[in-house]
């Protein structure tokens, strides 16, 4: 199965999706610390840029995921937007201005990132295309396993390079590899077939387009994809609260300097990985959704943890239930919406995408409010909170709802 999944195609995809990963593990761990420290700014103008980020990306991500659809080739849009990426990244080397950093990450940073949503879409269609359904989590699972990989490295060297040689010095580094995914793209991803995409009334599930029927019931597959995307918000809403919070925390409350969050983070990647593939081989055998629900439990454990965490070697300790709740969910999280939107690959990962997005923005809203009034700690209470709302929601979608597709395997894979 996995020599299957290692064709020259999926190598292309894997190396540029660990690439592109490691652009984000760079930037945005360190992002909050450079607010707060070298801009010197306070916890509200901290999460202002982190909101408006979300939101620009969530608009971005919408409405390039159903234009994208209708294209014939994405590789062009991976490319375009990863050379926005290194312009974002050269303004934030270059300035030290608070709203100029603000607009860039905006405006200019939230399209950029947006290669990754599109290299994700790039690999579904790769998978609906050329893979047995049973095999496509176990391929998702790799290709988001490569962002995982990404982490390992990448907090712990943009730590290091902010704290040894400057942010200039590191936000350079990223603009570089914006620069070599762009460049790489066109020549490590070969065009795909065309294909055709079955419609939205084929598929049974049509999750943009609001019912023109005015008496007609919301349809199970739709109630599911909801609170997916709700719940998926939610505990997306979360993991980014950890990121912005967790080094002002340990440097404020516990007195452990912010380089050491970078190798925490990596230790975390490091552990993801191997869950990840573990969850897409398990994918094929147990039901996504009770997979996703125990992913639940372990992010509860986690920030439960934190708040009661005194040395720095408990915090390499809980890194364990970090890396389930991660590694499921974003090894697992693509497969459900995928799943319940066959053949529409684009708008899949795009809403995948946004649930992360809508995370983000309303992690940037919990952070700047309660860590501006109460401080970095009380950010992790609220995420038990959280943690265990997403929880309820994900009960409301029945097991059966979130199986696979009963799309027959394609004649070409092997």
């Amino acid at each position: 199965m996995v020599r299957d999944l290692l064709r020259p195609v999926p190598l292309g995809i894997y190396f540029l999706s660990f690439a592109i990963g490691v652009v984000g593990a760079l930037v945005l761990p360190t992002f909050s610390v450079f607010l707060a420290k070298e801009l010197g700014v306070r916890p509200l103008l901290v999460g202002i840029p982190f909101t408006g980020l979300a939101l620009a990306s969530i608009g971005y991500n919408h409405w390039i995921g159903l234009w994208s659809d209708r294209l014939p080739d994405r590789r062009p849009l991976v490319a375009g937007f990863c050379l926005v990426g290194v312009l974002s990244c050269v303004i934030f080397a270059l300035t030290r201005q608070y709203w100029l950093v603000a607009f860039s990450a905006v405006a200019l940073f939230s399209l950029g990132m947006v290669a990754y949503s599109q290299m994700l879409a790039y690999s579904l269609d790769y998978a609906e295309r050329q893979l047995p359904v049973a095999r496509i989590p176990l391929f998702n699972a790799i290709v988001r396993a490569q962002i995982a990989i990404a982490w390992v490295a990448g907090p712990p060297t943009g730590f290091l390079l902010a704290s040894y040689y400057g942010f200039s010095t590191m936000y350079w580094f990223a603009a570089a590899l914006f620069a070599l995914v762009g460049l790489s793209s066109l020549k490590l991803l070969p065009r795909l077939a065309d294909a055709p995409r079955p419609s939205a009334a084929d598929a049974g599930l049509n999750p943009v387009d609001t019912p023109r029927t005015g008496g007609s019931a919301v349809t199970p597959a739709r109630r599911a994809l909801i609170f997916c995307l709700i719940a998926f918000s939610l505990m997306w809403c979360v993991n980014n609260a950890y990121l912005i919070a967790l080094p002002l925390h340990l440097d404020n409350h516990l007195g452990i300097g912010t380089e050491w969050v970078g190798w925490i983070m990596g230790t975390a990647a490091l552990l993801e990985v191997p869950v990840m593939l573990l969850a897409g081989l398990l994918g094929a055998r147990i039901n996504l959704m009770v997979m996703v629900r125990l992913a639940g439990v372990a992010g509860f454990l986690l920030y439960a943890g934190v708040l009661y965490a005194s040395e720095l070697w408990h915090l390499f300790a809980l890194q364990l239930f970090n890396a389930i709740f991660i590694g499921v969910l974003a090894g697992l999280g693509v497969s459900v919406i995928q799943s319940l939107m066959p053949g529409r690959s684009g708008s899949a990962s795009a809403l995948y995408t946004n649930t992360t997005h809508l995370g983000n923005l309303l992690s940037s809203l919990q952070v700047a409010l309660v860590a501006d009034w109460f401080g970095y700690g009380a950010v992790f209470w609220v995420s038990l909170a959280v943690v265990i709302l997403a929880m309820a929601v994900f009960l409301g979608v029945r097991p059966a709802s979130a199986g696979h597709s009963a799309r027959p395997a394609p004649g070409s894979a092997t």
